[in-house]
């Protein structure tokens, strides 16, 4: 499953150090991003494409070994964005 940012234009965040706080106009809800998922989001609304969260984890790896609980992790994050109206699975 390939992933993407649900109505990038409809998002406005700011950087507070580690952390993003994110607001959703779509759903009128804000949200405080832990540094993972601040990354996420990040890396997300940069990609030129759909990205899967393997390609997610190894991005984030900066070409480390990804363990299994990172990937896992990731995975979460994702499946969070999505009941969020963060993110969304792409076809």
């Amino acid at each position: 499953m390939r992933w993407r940012i649900s109505a990038v234009d409809r998002l406005d965040w700011r950087r507070l150090d580690e952390e993003i706080v994110v607001r959703n106009d779509v759903t009128g809800s804000t949200h405080l991003l832990d540094s993972l998922s601040a990354e996420l989001l990040h890396t997300l609304l940069g990609a030129q494409t759909p990205l899967s969260a393997g390609e997610l984890a190894a991005q984030l790896a900066a070409g480390e070994t990804v363990p299994q609980e990172f990937s896992s992790s990731i995975e979460a994050t994702l499946s969070e964005f999505k009941r969020l109206g963060l993110a969304e699975p792409s076809e």
